[in-house]
């Protein structure tokens, strides 16, 4: 993969967005089969996606940092990579598109995850200076981010709370972020209370209510709220029929809700 693929953001920025996919969700996205899916204490062994052989697992990703390794000789995976990287290949997309959508996907803007670097508040002239090591405000929200996507959830959790109280701006963002935060952590009912917090939020772009919606649809169907879900699922798929996955998720959850329930098998003992 050319490196100019993937200037516009940071190679920090890139790891942290890889260790933020779940590779279970990133298998099914690429139409991977999830029953061929062998998963051994922090590995996970599969049909190589890349070279597509139906015979032998040998297709690798390490939970822990995920990187795969397609063990094949001849395959382009072989040398390995991230899970960006992985996405890129199979779906024949640069790097940054690969970067781009998962950020979408997470909901997790981009422009947030660029920089680390902490934004100090440089004085006007003629005033006092600043207090030493004080830095902006909007570095609650970025070290949140940070830690979320190293999966350090109750730290992520304290960052965005502070970014709650001194950063009315990102009102929204923030409760979509903790909403995440609650859902990793499968409190299920504090994620859907923040993600609806954050749909009543006012004067943000139409995107960023869409993400909290399909959130809100995913945490539904994560507590097997089928329901609510499909309602939530629907209606954003009424707005754009092409965001993200909506159209597959509507479909399963219809034949969910449609299936007859199992029948009861009477056995007797006479």
């Amino acid at each position: 993969m050319a490196k100019e693929e993937a200037k516009e953001y940071t190679e920090e920025s890139l790891a942290r967005l890889n260790l933020s996919i779940d590779p279970k969700v990133l298998m099914e996205k690429i139409n991977y089969r999830p029953e061929a899916i062998e998963i051994i204490e922090d590995k996970l062994r599969a049909f190589c996606p890349i070279h597509q052989d139906k015979n032998f697992r040998t297709f690798v990703i390490d939970l822990k940092s995920n990187h795969f390794k397609c063990h094949y000789l001849q395959c382009p995976g072989y040398k390995g990579g991230n899970l960006l990287y992985l996405y890129s290949i199979v779906q024949k997309c640069s790097l940054a598109e690969a970067a781009s959508y998962w950020s979408k996907t997470l909901n997790i803007p981009l422009e947030e995850i660029k920089s680390e670097k902490e934004e100090v508040s440089v004085p006007a002239r003629g005033t006092a200076p600043a207090e030493e090591g004080k830095v902006s405000k909007e570095n609650h929200f970025n070290k949140g981010v940070s830690f979320y996507t190293r999966n350090l959830l109750e730290e992520a959790i304290k960052e965005f709370e502070l970014a709650m109280q001194e950063e009315p701006d990102k009102e929204l963002q923030v409760h979509n972020m903790l909403g995440l935060c609650f859902m990793k952590q499968g409190s299920y009912e504090k994620a859907i209370e923040e993600f609806k917090k954050g749909l009543e939020c006012k004067g943000y772009e139409e995107k960023e209510y869409q993400g909290l919606q399909y959130n809100l649809g995913r945490v539904y169907e994560a507590s097997g709220k089928i329901k609510e879900a499909l309602e939530i699922f629907k209606e954003l798929y009424k707005k754009d029929p092409k965001y993200q996955d909506v159209e597959q998720r509507v479909k399963k959850l219809e034949a969910a809700e449609g299936a007859p329930a199992p029948r009861k098998i009477k056995i007797s003992y006479v």
